[in-house]
C-alpha cells in the first residue's frame, strides 16, 4: 500500500508554511546570538571585566575548562543578631543568578535558624546546604523574571534563639560548574541550523512487538511522573495534570520539621523521657498521617508512588551536618520513627506510597553526616547500608508488602576517584542484599548539557551522551555478580540551572524528554522514573521547576485558576497520550534515541536527537508498507531565543524535522489496523566484571546467554571509560573471531565515557561466550553485555 498522494503534497504544504514562518538561519551562516544571549553576553562582559575587580576569585581547572568557581563578594567582620541585614556590593543582584550557592564564614554560625535573600526571596528561606559553626552555606533562590532592574541585593538572618549572636567573616558565591571567561554562546543558538537537515530513515517492524523485561506495553504509569505526592494540591490541580495522562511520582517527608513542629496544627513528636534520643511514638496515638492522602482525587489514590524519608527529629540526629542524619547510637529509634509512621499513614488514609526511599540523597556529604568523619577512619558507605537495612526491617515488619529501599544517590560521576565513587554504590548493592527491594537514583545537567555534542572536546561532563546508559549498564552488571538484581528507580532528574529565561526552561524540559526516552528503553531494569517537575511550589513559588506559578492579582493561590502557565507545562501537553504496544525500530544514526508504540490504528514515536545536527526523519517506507493515511508531529523546541510549544500538526512523513537537542513525538495513522502476530523478545546479557582497567594487553570477559541457538539479532555492547577520549581502536574477539566495533566520534571527547556497540553473527553465539577486548592504556572497560532478540511465535499481551 502506498501514501495516499494528496496527504504528501498536502503535509508538504503544511511544512513548507511551518518554516516560512520560522525560518533558520540561511544554511552556510552561523546562527545569530538571541537577545537573551545578548544580554547574557553583556552579564558576563560585566561581571569579568567590571565587577570581578578588586574581588578574591577562585578558578578551577586548566586550559579551556578554566573557570571561575568561588567569588569573594565582601570580606568583612560583622556580629549579627536575629533580625539584622546585611546590604550587598552594588551589582551583586546582577550576577547573583550566575551562581548556585553563598556561604558565609565565620564563628557560631549554627545559631542562624535561616536567611531571607531580598529582593529575589523575602518570605521564604531558601534551603541550606552546610551549617557548621564555622561554615553555612544556602542554595541562591530562584531569580524572578522582571523587566526592571532589581533592587539592590540584602540579607536578612534570623536566629534560632532571640539573643543569639553569631560573627561573619565574608560572603562567598558557588558557581555549580565554573564560568569560563569566554562567553558560552551556545546556550543562545539554534544549534546546527547553519547545516542543512541530514536525512536520518527510521524503520519499523510492524510484524512483531518488542518484549522487553517480560510485556510489550510501554506501561505508560512508570513513566509520565512528576515530583509530588497524592492530595498536595487543590483537586483541580491535580485533574488538569491526570487529564494530560500523569501521576503523583515521588515526594519527600522530612521528619523535622513536619512532626517535631506541627506547623501550629496542635501536638508535636517528642522525645522520650525515658529513653533520650528516642521518638515517643505514642504521638501517632494522636496524629493524623493520612489528612493530606484522603484529599487526593480517586485516581491518584489508587496509582502507587514513591515517598523519601529525611531530616530526623535533632535529639537523635547528628547536630547542624547531614541534614538529620541520625547518629550511630540512634539507628534503631530511627527506624522505628519510620515504621511508625508508614503504619500510622496507612491506618489513618487507608494506603501509603508504595516506594519508600530510606534517606534523600545519602550518597553525599551534605546529606548523610557520616561521610564527612571518613577522614577519621568512620565507614560511611558501612553505616549506610546498615541503616538502610535497619529501617527496612521496622517498615517490613509493620507492612510486609511496602518496598524500601535507597540509596537516592547525588552525583552519579561514578568515575570520580579512579571509580571509587562505583565501588561505593557496589558495596552499597552487596551489604544491601536481603534487606532492600530496589535501589534509586538521581542526575542532573548543569547548563553544558545544552549543545553537549558540541562541546564533547571541551570538557563536557553531564550524562545524557552516554553516560547515563553506561552507568547503569554497570550498576545491572555488579547486581548480576553478587546476586542481587533489583529494580531501579530514577526519582529525580532535570536541571541544575537557576533560573526562568528561556535557555534555562529549555534546559529543564530538554534534560527531563532525554532522560525519558532514554529510560523508556529500559523497563527491565527501570521501575518508576520521576523528573523534578512539580505543579507549583508553595515554598518557592517561581521556581522554574513548576508547571504553574501565582498570578499576581489575587493574595491567596489554592485552584488552577489562582496559577498562571509557565512554559514547562508543555511537558505535559507533549507527551499527552503516548502510549501502546512497543514496536521494534532500526535507523543508522548515532546519539539518537527512537521509542515505537502503537494502539492499532495508529503508531507513535518519541525522537530525541543528541546529535550534533539538525536532522529530517524519513519515515516514508513505514508509511507505504503500512498504509499511513497522514502523519503529524507535536514539538517542543528552542527556536531563536524561545521555547517554542507546536501542537499537532500535518508534517511531510519522508522529512519530519527534528532539531539538535529536541525530543519531538510524531504519530502515523494508518488506513488498516496492525495485529502483529509474534514477538521479538529482547534480553540483555551482562559479564560480572565492571570498571576494568586496560594496561594495553587483552582483556577477557565471559558472557553466558541462555538458548543462543535460538536468537535472530544480537549486539555486543562495551561501557567504555577514558579521559582524552579513545583514539584507538578496540580490538575485539567474541569467540576467537574478530568483531569491528563501531568507534564513532570516541576519540573527540576530553573525556569519553559512553557505551560502544557492534552487530554480531548469531551464528558466532554460545551459551558460554569469550570476549576478548584490547584498549589502548588509560582506558576502562565499564561494562560488558550481549543483547539480544528472539522471536516468539504466539503473541502474549500483557496488561498494564
Amino acid at each position: 500500500m502506498s501514501v495516499n498522494p494528496r496527504l504528501r503534497f498536502v503535509s508538504a504544504l503544511f511544512v513548507c508554511i511551518a518554516l516560512l514562518a520560522v525560518s533558520h538561519a540561511p544554511a552556510g551562516q552561523p546562527p545569530t546570538l538571541s537577545a537573551e544571549g545578548q544580554n547574557e553576553q553583556a552579564l558576563h562582559a560585566y561581571l569579568f571585566d567590571k565587577f570581578l575587580e578588586g574581588r578574591k576569585a577562585v578558578y578551577q581547572g586548566n586550559g579551556r575548562d578554566r573557570g571561575l568557581k568561588e567569588l569573594t563578594i565582601l570580606e568583612e567582620q560583622k556580629e549579627i543578631r536575629d533580625g539584622d541585614e546585611l546590604m550587598l556590593p552594588e551589582g551583586t543582584e546582577r550576577i547573583a543568578a550566575l551562581f548556585r550557592h553563598f556561604g558565609f564564614h565565620g564563628e557560631n554560625l549554627d545559631r542562624i535558624k535561616e536567611v531571607h535573600i531580598f529582593p529575589f526571596s523575602p518570605d521564604k528561606a531558601p534551603p541550606r546546604s552546610i551549617q557548621v559553626k564555622e561554615f553555612y552555606r544556602v542554595q541562591m533562590p530562584s531569580i524572578p523574571l522582571a523587566d526592571e532592574p532589581f533592587e539592590s541585593m540584602k540579607i536578612r538572618f534570623l536566629m534560632k534563639e532571640a539573643d543569639a549572636v553569631c560573627r561573619i567573616n565574608d560572603l562567598v558565591f558557588y558557581a555549580q560548574k565554573a564560568i569560563p571567561p569566554e562567553f558560552d554562546s551556545i546556550p543562545y543558538r539554534d544549534l546546527g541550523s547553519e547545516f542543512p537537515r541530514q536525512r536520518v530513515e527510521v524503520r519499523i517492524d510492524v510484524d512483531h512487538e518488542l518484549s522487553i523485561g517480560g510485556t510489550t506495553d510501554l506501561q505508560r504509569d512508570r513513566w509520565f511522573r512528576m515530583h509530588e505526592t497524592p492530595g498536595t494540591h487543590h483537586e483541580s490541580l491535580e485533574k488538569w495534570a491526570a487529564e494530560r495522562g500523569f501521576l503523583p511520582g515521588r515526594g519527600a517527608f522530612k521528619f523535622n520539621p513536619a512532626l517535631t513542629r506541627g506547623w501550629g496544627k496542635g501536638e508535636t513528636l517528642k522525645e522520650r523521657e525515658d529513653q533520650p534520643g528516642a521518638a515517643d511514638l505514642t504521638f501517632f496515638d494522636r496524629y493524623d498521617a493520612g489528612e493530606r492522602l484522603r484529599r487526593a482525587i480517586p485516581l491518584y489514590r489508587e496509582k502507587p508512588f514513591a515517598c523519601c524519608f529525611n531530616d530526623w527529629p535533632e535529639f537523635m540526629s547528628v547536630p547542624l551536618v547531614g541534614r538529620g542524619t541520625p547518629r550511630t547510637e540512634h539507628f534503631n529509634d530511627a527506624a522505628e520513627l519510620a515504621g511508625a509512621y508508614v503504619a500510622d499513614q496507612i491506618k489513618d488514609a487507608g494506603y501509603t506510597a508504595a516506594w519508600w526511599e530510606v534517606k534523600n540523597e545519602s550518597s553525599v556529604q551534605s546529606e548523610w553526616a557520616h561521610h564527612w568523619q571518613e577522614k577519621d577512619g568512620i565507614d560511611g558507605w558501612g553505616l549506610l547500608a546498615d541503616f538502610h537495612n535497619r529501617v527496612a526491617e521496622s517498615v517490613h515488619t509493620r507492612a510486609s508488602d511496602i518496598k524500601v529501599g535507597g540509596p537516592s544517590s547525588a552525583y552519579m560521576q561514578v568515575q570520580v576517584q579512579d571509580f571509587g565513587l562505583f565501588r561505593n554504590q557496589a558495596r552499597f548493592i552487596e551489604e544491601t542484599r536481603g534487606h532492600l527491594d530496589f535501589f534509586s537514583h538521581h542526575f542532573y545537567e548543569n547548563a553544558l548539557m545544552l549543545g553537549a555534542h558540541e562541546r564533547r572536546g571541551m570538557g563536557y561532563s553531564n550524562y545524557l551522551l552516554g553516560r547515563y546508559e553506561a552507568i547503569l549498564d554497570m550498576l545491572r552488571a555488579h547486581m548480576h555478580k553478587v546476586d542481587n538484581v533489583l529494580p531501579i528507580l530514577i526519582t529525580e532528574c532535570g536541571s541544575l540551572q537557576n533560573g526562568r529565561k528561556p535557555s534555562d526552561n529549555w534546559l529543564r524540559l530538554y534534560a527531563w524528554n532525554a532522560y525519558l526516552t532514554k529510560s523508556m528503553q529500559r523497563p527491565d531494569q527501570i521501575d518508576l522514573f520521576v523528573p523534578f517537575i512539580f505543579l507549583q511550589m508553595s515554598w518557592n513559588p517561581y521556581s522554574g521547576d513548576a508547571a504553574f506559578t501565582p498570578k499576581a492579582d489575587r493574595k491567596s493561590h489554592s485552584t488552577l485558576g489562582d496559577f498562571e502557565p509557565t512554559t514547562i507545562a508543555h511537558y505535559f501537553d507533549l507527551w499527552r497520550d503516548f502510549d501502546g504496544h512497543r514496536l521494534p525500530v532500526a535507523y543508522e544514526r548515532d546519539w539518537l534515541d527512537v521509542v515505537a508504540v502503537h494502539d492499532g490504528e495508529r503508531v507513535s514515536l518519541a525522537v530525541t536527537n543528541m546529535g550534533g545536527r539538525q536532522i529530517a526523519i524519513d519515515l516514508s517506507g513505514f508509511a507505504d508498507q503500512a498504509g499511513a493515511t497522514d502523519a503529524s508531529q507535536t514539538r517542543l523546541n528552542y527556536h531563536q531565543g524561545q521555547v517554542v510549544f507546536e501542537p499537532e500538526h500535518p508534517v511531510d512523513v519522508a522529512a519530519i524535522p527534528v532539531d539538535v537537542n529536541e525530543t519531538t513525538v510524531i504519530r502515523l495513522r494508518l488506513r488498516q489496523r496492525i495485529d502483529p502476530s509474534a514477538i521479538l523478545q529482547q534480553d540483555r546479557w551482562y559479564a560480572v566484571e565492571t570498571a576494568v582497567a586496560s594496561d594495553g594487553e587483552p582483556l577477557e570477559f565471559q558472557v553466558d546467554v541462555e538458548r543462543a541457538d535460538t536468537v535472530e539479532s544480537a549486539r555486543l555492547i562495551i561501557g567504555v571509560h577514558r579521559a582524552g577520549g579513545v583514539t584507538q581502536p578496540l580490538v575485539v574477539d567474541l569467540n576467537d573471531v574478530p568483531i569491528v566495533v563501531d568507534m564513532g566520534d570516541a576519540s573527540e571527547f576530553s573525556e569519553f565515557f559512553a557505551p560502544l556497540d557492534a552487530s554480531v553473527s548469531t551464528s558466532m553465539l554460545r551459551h558460554r561466550n569469550r570476549i576478548s577486548i584490547k584498549a589502548q592504556p588509560g582506558t576502562t572497560i565499564t561494562s560488558v553485555q550481549l543483547v539480544t532478540q528472539r522471536p516468539q511465535v504466539s503473541l502474549h499481551k500483557t496488561a498494564p
